[in-house]
């Protein structure tokens, strides 16, 4: 924990003890990196900064003392990456493994990672989720909070945390504001119609009303064959689902308010270029010849190519609507014409409660409040 070398004159100066232009001393914590103000008075604040660093110093020592008392408990640090391997040998999606791999690299940047793990305190937790919130956001950081209650859950399971234990469980984690705003369908019909004005664009046509009448993730948009469509259905497994989750849905599905079924589109789709791929180039482009599949980036950067050119507005404080927030659009314009627990069913949400979000147009639309015959 030794800082940067010091100029002459504060030589003599505790580690980690700083003063700023105005004469006023502060101390920052080597692991947290959290700042503490020291008042002006060297002597006080020098005392005050040996003192933390030998607090810091016997926490570290004890804790090492420990781990080598009790060599079959595991550090936080150690069961990380145990739980990491398990998770890597689990047959993931290979972007939610990158995401738990960022996780557990910032749990192991936690000051009370080298602790033993059945002595880790909540309070310590919590201080680190307060820090991190600061530094990293609220959004990632909740994603962390609630992967270390998962790792902490595990070693619960294996005896390691004794059960009911669980230090990451009673700290609260930070409020997630969502930034994003919905797609109307105003704005869906204000895309599409750009999208038809370039006919080398007529792949982005078909992605966009595909997306709104299956409800698919852009993942299962680009990967979508015309060997999926057989017996009067389109058979789907969402590669998010890893297996999961495997959809049988009737290309008779549609939405009156477009005047469009999922048939109508797939058979559109086969133009005359000769393709494997629903969504397919019409033209060469780059490296991409005719009858190869639009990877989903370019799916994702057209759509917000073609909404700024449809110039689509959103909220003050929110983000655009990316090619997802179709998925959201799909579920409500769905669940207002057929029912919720079809929508649920289309785009093979397991729980209601995840349709529902989905569902939430977060203050776009207009909710009408319809009148039932003999009420």
């Amino acid at each position: 924990m030794a800082a940067r070398r010091r100029i002459a004159e504060r030589r003599n100066w505790p580690d980690n003890l700083y003063k700023n232009s105005a004469g006023y001393y502060w101390y920052k914590n080597p692991y947290t990196k959290a700042t503490y103000g020291l008042g002006r008075d060297f002597k006080v604040a020098s005392a005050q900064a040996k003192a933390a660093n030998a607090e810091l110093l016997r926490r570290a020592g004890e804790a090492g003392l420990i781990n080598r008392i009790d060599s079959t408990t595991f550090t936080l640090s150690a069961w990380c990456d145990k739980y990491l391997e398990k998770y890597e040998k689990s047959g993931k999606a290979p972007n939610s493994v990158r995401a738990v791999q960022s996780m557990m690299r910032a749990i192991k940047d936690a000051p009370f990672a080298e602790h033993p793990i059945n002595k880790v305190m909540t309070r310590e937790v919590n201080d680190y989720i307060e820090l991190i919130t600061k530094t990293r956001g609220p959004a990632i950081t909740a994603k962390i909070r609630s992967r270390l209650e998962d790792v902490f859950r595990s070693a619960e399971a294996a005896g390691h945390v004794e059960l009911g234990k669980n230090p990451a469980t009673p700290v609260v984690s930070p409020t997630v504001e969502v930034a994003r705003d919905r797609l109307t369908l105003e704005d869906f019909v204000a895309i599409v119609e750009k999208s038809r004005e370039d006919p080398g664009l007529c792949w982005a046509t078909n992605a966009l009303e595909l997306a709104l009448l299956t409800g698919l993730r852009v993942s299962d948009i680009a990967n979508l064959r015309f060997d999926q469509v057989r017996e009067g259905f389109l058979w789907v497994e969402p590669i998010k689902s890893q297996g999961s989750v495997k959809l049988k849905i009737p290309v008779s599905v549609g939405l009156a308010q477009i005047g469009l079924t999922i048939e109508d589109v797939m058979k559109r789709c086969r133009d005359n270029v000769v393709s494997k791929y629903a969504v397919h180039s019409v033209r060469v482009r780059g490296l991409s010849k005719p009858g190869h599949k639009i990877d989903l980036d370019t799916i994702s950067g057209t759509f917000a190519s073609l909404r700024e050119a449809a110039k689509v507005k959103w909220r003050d404080g929110m983000t655009p609507p990316t090619f997802h927030e179709i998925r959201s659009l799909a579920i409500r314009m769905y669940s207002d014409e057929v029912s919720p627990e079809f929508a649920q069913a289309l785009v093979g949400h397991k729980s209601a409660s995840m349709t529902a979000l989905y569902r939430d147009h977060r203050g776009r639309e207009w909710t009408e409040v319809k009148v039932v015959a003999g009420k």
